[in-house]
Formats: structure tokens, sequence, C-alpha cells
């Protein structure tokens, strides 16, 4: 079995059958060509992909993304991708004769997350390709199946198989492939930029060198060709595409590795500006990438700017990520936070900032309740406990130490209710030296 038998060079793995659920939204278009119909019909000729068409009637607006309900669309998606229990959903919109596809899954922009494909980052296709299948450059096929597949989060055992070597086989059959000559240069930094994220989708995990350059020449390709983008939020992409290339190398490589969390920085810099806070994710998602970053940046340099810029961008992360719209996010972000403020009120010896770092671990608390995450809970009462040992070690202060005291003897608890006994001996030692200090 190929990829597709519609294919020419369909690459010659054996997939399973329907191993991918995907959802086509009927596209919001001008014209009478169904597109969005016509494409699912498309898709259906790929036995890998089990296709689904939702035709429900109802308003398409905020598809347009100059305007400011980008909320809706992320919402409006995700309700679909419930209802249909699919692995991806595809947009289409009309813009000037082309159409835009953009790709959807569910949780999409959860934190921590490795190397997502923003909602945002679209392909466009000439309208003429929708008259007709046969219209459809087999590359142009090729590199939507790449981007589908890539984008997908793998749940099943099967699909965590499977991915990886399908991946591979597209990728290999795009690089001997030139892009079709019936497509305009104005459709060539959106390919560039989608084959890139694919490439770096596959290769992450063993990234080379070489890897490195191939990838950076086509998001750079993509950038040279950013004239032909409707709107700033596409090469905002770019550039994020870009830095999360870099935040690979540099977590991957040794000799040059702070020259790439640099350009990491660099390139999320650049990014924030075009994908701004009327894109409410992509702006949290690209200040934590920055803040984790800057983190690194400061264990490297000993620059407090550095740890203050990872604390600052935390804070922007925290606005986008409620407690109420993504409760383990934020119990994530709190953690962090309170893991940077500690470290910055170490540094700066100001008990203020790490009383905020105390405030931030009880917000985890929130999440990580005693009863239900006990031994999640009884961490947090430790590390809240190092803090109150520090300022009453670094101030003289008994009653902070007695604060110690009782948030270390509250972990050893649960741990030993949890029978953790390497954990009591560990939470012990620290409570030893407690002890110690208050006579």
């Amino acid at each position: 079995m190929t990829l597709g038998g519609l294919f020419k060079s369909a690459p010659a793995s054996n997939p399973l059958e329907g191993l991918f659920r995907i959802t086509v939204v009927a596209f919001e278009d001008k014209c009478n060509l169904n597109c969005g119909l016509r494409f699912a019909e498309l898709l259906k000729q790929n036995r890998l992909f089990d296709v689904n068409f939702f035709s429900e009637p109802f308003s398409k607006s905020f598809l347009n993304l100059q305007g400011r309900n980008f909320f809706d669309f992320i919402d409006r998606g995700n309700k679909i991708l419930s209802s249909t229990r699919s692995d991806i959903l595809v947009w289409g919109y009309e813009e000037d004769g082309k159409i835009r596809l953009n790709f959807q899954v569910k949780e999409q922009y959860t934190i921590p997350s490795r190397l997502p494909f923003s909602l945002l980052d679209s392909l466009f296709v000439p309208l003429s390709y929708f008259s007709n299948p046969e219209n459809f450059a087999e590359s142009v096929l090729m590199l939507i199946f790449g981007i589908i597949i890539a984008t997908i989060k793998p749940v099943t055992e099967e699909q965590k198989l499977h991915q990886p070597k399908i991946l591979r086989e597209i990728i290999g059959i795009l690089a001997q492939d030139n892009a079709p000559k019936d497509m305009g240069r104005e459709f060539l930094p959106y390919m560039m930029n989608m084959l890139g994220k694919i490439y770096l989708s596959d290769r992450a995990e063993n990234l080379s060198a070489q890897d490195i350059e191939i990838i950076q020449n086509l998001f750079t390709k993509a950038l040279d060709n950013r004239q032909y983008m409707r709107l700033p939020i596409y090469y905002g992409c770019i550039y994020s595409n870009m830095a999360q290339l870099y935040e690979t190398a540099h977590e991957a490589s040794k000799a040059e590795s702070f020259e790439y969390l640099k350009l990491a920085i660099a390139g999320y810099q650049e990014a924030h500006k075009y994908l701004n806070r009327n894109y409410p994710y992509d702006y949290g998602l690209i200040a934590y990438h920055l803040a984790l970053l800057h983190f690194e940046l400061w264990k490297h340099t000993l620059d407090l700017q550095a740890l203050r810029d990872a604390v600052s961008q935390l804070r922007e992360t925290e606005k986008v990520y409620s407690l109420a719209q993504f409760p383990q996010s934020w119990c994530h972000i709190e953690g962090l936070l309170g893991y940077y403020l500690s470290s910055l009120g170490l540094s700066t010896k100001s008990a203020t900032i790490m009383q905020l770092a105390i405030d931030c671990y009880k917000n985890q608390q929130k999440v990580f309740e005693q009863y239900t995450y006990p031994q999640e809970w009884a961490k947090i009462q430790e590390r809240i406990g190092k803090i109150y040992y520090l300022l009453g070690k670094s101030d003289q202060d008994e009653k902070l130490m007695l604060e110690a005291k009782n948030y270390y003897t509250s972990a050893i608890e649960i741990y030993s209710n949890l029978n953790m006994k390497h954990a009591v001996a560990e939470a012990k030692i620290v409570l030893g030296k407690v002890l110690d200090y208050i006579g």
C-alpha cells in the first residue's frame, strides 16, 4: 500500500488504513466550486486518512485573520475536533483568488509543548486547483500530507510507530521534487515555511549540522520572499519557526550552543513584533519560550537582566494561560515562576521577590491539591519550606525558620504515607538543618 494510489511517486511504505482521522470543514469561499468538499474527496484517495467532511452552516467571519476574534477561531475548532473525534481539522478560506489552508489540532497551544504548529501557519494554493482534482500538483499534495502528518499529535501506539516513518518518506519525495511550475512566486514563502517546519518536526530528535543548514535555508528563502505575504503575521510565523530551529539546535549542540541560544532569542523577539496580543495564544507561547531561553542565558552569563527578562516573559505568558481555561498549563507556569522568582530573590537578596515565589508555588497547589495529587503537593511544600529556610537564615529570623519546619514536616508526612523512603530521607536532611538553627 502507498500513501495514495492516485499519486505516481507515492512512498512505498505499508501504512495502516485510516491511521489518521481528518475533518475538512466546508471552506469559506465565494466561488461555486464547493472547494472544501472537493478537497475532502481528494484527501480520501490517500488510504492513510479517514476523512470526514463537516458542512454544518455557521458564520466563519473569524477566518479573516485581520480581525480580533482569534478566540472564536480556536474555540469553534476545538468543538468540531471534539464532536468528530478527529486528529486534525483543515480550514479553508478564499483570499484574492487563492485558498488559504490552516491546520488545527487538539491542545495546539498547551504548555509545555515541543515544536508546535501555529494555527496561523498558512499554506496558500491556487483556486484553480479545486476546479478539477487532477489540477492539483502532486508536490503540493505531498506537502499538504506532510503538514497534516507532522502537525498531528500521535495518540495511539500505531500513530506513534508509523508517523515518523511516513513523514520521512514524504520528506524524501519532496527533497527530490521541484516546486510546481504553474504556481506563481507569491506561493513560495508559504511553501518554504511549511516545508521547513516539516523537516524540523522530523529531525528534531537527531538534528545534525546539515539538517540545521537545510532547514535554515528553507526559512530564509521564505523570508526573502515575504513581500508576497499579505499579512505581517505570516512572516511572524516564519520568525517563530526559525527560532524553534535555533532553540532545538541549542539543545542538541555543545560547541555552538551559546550562539544558537542568542539566535533563538532574537528570532522569538522578532516574531513577537508581528504575533502580538491580538493573537494571544501565539503571543503567550512565544513569551514562554523566551522565558526559558532568557533563563538559559542567565545561567550562561549570570546577567541579572536576563533573569529579570525570564520572569517578565513568564508574567506575559501567565496573562494568556489562565487557571480557568488552561489549568495544567497555568500550573506549570506558576511552578516555573516560583523557581525563577526564587532564583532572582536569592541573587538580589530580596525578601519581597522571595515572597512572590512562595505565592506562585501556593498557586500551583490550587491544581495540585493535597488529596488529589499528594506527591506533587508535598514537593511544592518542600520548595516553599526551602525559601523560608533561606530567608530565615539570611535574616536570622526564627519565625521564618519555624515556617520552614512546618512545611518540611508536612511534606515528610505525605512522603511517609506514600512509602517514599528516598524522598523522606532527603527532606529530613534539610529539616535537620532547620532544627539545628532553631536549637
